[in-house]
């Protein structure tokens, strides 16, 4: 971070906040991409937004080799990431249950469908896959990716292995490939997808490992840039047996919109993305969470139906009346909940941990 005010350390924050817009541009897609489950015409023109979770996927695996890399003890991660996730989670599982409901007893919808409770206690953990619990929200599926994803990363620190990641992760990316290739129908390969789900997008935070390195002018540049173009390679592959893109487009359009997303990367860390930061990138990067979280019940099973139900046209539904609310509804969980409630556990916790931590 420093103190120093070179133009360097300028460029470094200019990068950071592409990484903030290309968050709220994933967000965006994706959320455009579930209103348009209602509309199949639009769909045709929107169906590649499915892919945004690809492009969270690469971000995250680059955000948390950072931080990982700005820290110095394993419960500093584990008190950061709690504190950034579960705050604003909480509350998206909270507020879709409290629509699920209100859709239920007061608009009629599934009436011979028991009130999900169980489901909702169990999501409240993040880890309701391991559970055999449905998600109460489409959007929840990629938290346990997430997930696994941290705790393998944060095994890699506690072993001081950080900095071999990528060497470590890639025979699993291999392997995943390998499986799906030659041996999908074989139990052993149906196992570890179902146990291990993280192996379906292993390839994209590897990728945003490598993209890290680079980014941090670490060795072997020509060497990292082989193996993203490796990572996306063995992703493309990946695609016809794994992740749920496969129900909407094809491997040659998948190929296609990953291999943009892989684009904008190599400029983000070359520092030849900045025209994507905008006042409105920014701002649907700082929301992007929770936007992520809460529009999909909220928007294609609640408001937009309903609102067709009384006559209002589709496309003022959906993007003159739900998405702005999905907006509002969004920045007043990142401002009122998530900011104040995550800084006030990371207090807190931070507090506990150093009477039992020798620092």
């Amino acid at each position: 971070m420093g103190t120093g005010s070179s133009g360097k350390e300028d460029h470094s924050i200019s990068r950071i906040q592409e990484l903030d817009a290309l968050r709220g541009i994933a967000a965006l897609v994706v959320l455009v991409f579930h209103f348009s489950l209602l509309s199949p015409d639009l769909l045709k023109f929107t169906k590649f937004g499915v892919t945004g979770v690809d492009l969270f996927f690469i971000i995250s695996g680059f955000v948390i080799t950072m931080s990982l890399d700005r820290i110095q003890f394993g419960y500093q991660f584990v008190i950061n990431r709690f504190s950034r996730l579960y705050p604003t989670y909480w509350t998206a599982v909270i507020f879709t249950f409290g629509i699920i409901c209100l859709n239920k007893y007061c608009f009629g919808a599934d009436p011979q469908t028991p009130l999900p409770i169980h489901d909702f206690l169990y999501n409240l953990t993040m880890f309701q896959y391991y559970f055999g619990v449905n998600d109460l929200d489409g959007p929840y599926w990629t938290m346990i990716i997430e997930m696994l994803f941290y705790l393998v990363m944060l095994y890699l620190f506690l072993t001081k292995s950080l900095k071999s990641a990528a060497a470590i992760l890639i025979p699993l990316v291999l392997l995943g490939t390998i499986l799906t290739e030659f041996h999908w129908f074989q139990p052993f390969s149906m196992a570890y997808f179902k146990n291990f789900p993280l192996a379906q997008s292993l390839p994209l935070f590897v990728s945003g490992i490598l993209f890290y390195r680079i980014f941090t002018k670490q060795e072997n540049k020509l060497l990292n840039i082989l193996l993203i173009i490796g990572c996306y390679l063995l992703q493309v592959l990946l695609f016809t047996k794994t992740g749920r893109a496969n129900y909407y487009i094809s491997q040659g359009e998948y190929k296609a919109v990953l291999a943009v997303y892989y684009v904008l990367f190599f400029l983000f860390v070359f520092g030849k993305l900045h025209f994507i930061v905008t006042k409105g990138t920014l701002f649907l990067g700082k929301v992007s969470f929770a936007l992520y979280l809460i529009h999909q019940y909220f928007s294609i099973y609640f408001l937009i139906p309903n609102l067709m139900k009384w006559g209002i046209n589709y496309y003022i539904a959906a993007f003159l009346i739900a998405l702005p609310m999905c907006i509002l509804i969004a920045a007043a969980i990142t401002y009122g909940i998530e900011k104040p409630l995550g800084s006030w556990f990371k207090q807190v916790l931070n507090r506990f941990a150093n009477r039992f931590v020798k620092t």
